[in-house]
């Protein structure tokens, strides 16, 4: 599986939250945390985007992400709360620490997803909460520039991306309850190919589909939207994904069958 070299990418990747607008992600991470104090944890917390968001809420607070360079920028954004450099395979905190544990847009880059959802439910306390964000290439329905110039980025995707369903399906054999999947947010997006390669829209950093790509594969989509330019000059870079959030509880009581994790 490809693999994306945050440090590489780490002074770029914030322009994302510029481009994008990511209102239907935010109101599920809102509603996700509720109203209570929480002790929280992001996994694959980057550059700290979503820990800020979650400044003026009462909520204490913890990131973690193996790349140095990403949290280097967290660390500057955060005003309080902590950030570990660790991954989700291996979570340095004892059972049922957190109340609420949240993955956004990360899941994905993590090497053995089934054992860092082990691991998520064994971070838990009786009756807190997950939340995993991503994209689900498996489903058909999604429509983007990315797919159509960057030959074989979805199946580079499919490989990546567990579906809702594999997932749901992991955190039932983690021990997770009332596990459940919906649709948080739709990503329309249509603008001119000149303008995209003028503004530096079209660039590793600008998404992990790209940045996984070799400097060959990349320059060679680049080719492909030049030679659309040069055969139409009104070419545009369309989107439409469609975004989902995955949700499993931990069981309010302990379960003398589940079994996982360490003291």
């Amino acid at each position: 599986m490809r693999h994306t070299n945050y440090d590489e990418v780490a002074a770029t990747y914030d322009r994302r939250y510029a481009d994008e607008d990511y209102a239907g992600i935010e109101q599920a991470l809102v509603d996700f945390l509720g109203d209570t104090t929480h002790h929280v944890l992001e996994v694959g917390c980057g550059t700290g985007y979503w820990l800020q968001r979650l400044r003026e809420r009462n909520a204490k607070v913890h990131g973690i992400d193996p790349s140095w360079e990403m949290l280097s920028r967290a660390q500057a954004k955060l005003t309080r709360g902590r950030l570990s450099r660790a991954r989700g395979e291996a979570l340095p905190f004892r059972d049922a620490s957190f109340d609420r544990l949240f993955c956004i847009n990360a899941l994905h880059h993590f090497g053995d997803k089934r054992r860092a959802l082990e691991e998520a439910r064994r971070a838990l306390r009786p009756g807190g909460g997950m939340m995993t964000v991503a994209l689900d290439p498996h489903t058909g329905r999604d429509r983007w520039w990315v797919y159509d110039y960057f030959k074989g980025t979805l199946e580079i995707d499919k490989q990546r991306y567990p579906s809702c369903q594999q997932i749901r399906d992991w955190m039932d054999e983690a021990g997770f309850v009332r596990t459940y999947t919906r649709e948080v947010q739709h990503l329309p997006g249509d603008v001119g190919a000149q303008e995209a390669l003028r503004t530096g829209l079209v660039a590793p950093g600008h998404t992990s589909q790209l940045a996984v790509l070799t400097r060959a594969e990349f320059a060679a989509g680049v080719a492909r939207i030049r030679t659309a330019i040069a055969t139409d000059s009104s070419s545009r870079l369309t989107a439409d994904l469609r975004v989902y959030a995955t949700y499993g509880s931990a069981p309010e009581f302990a379960d003398s069958q589940i079994q996982i994790g360490r003291v």
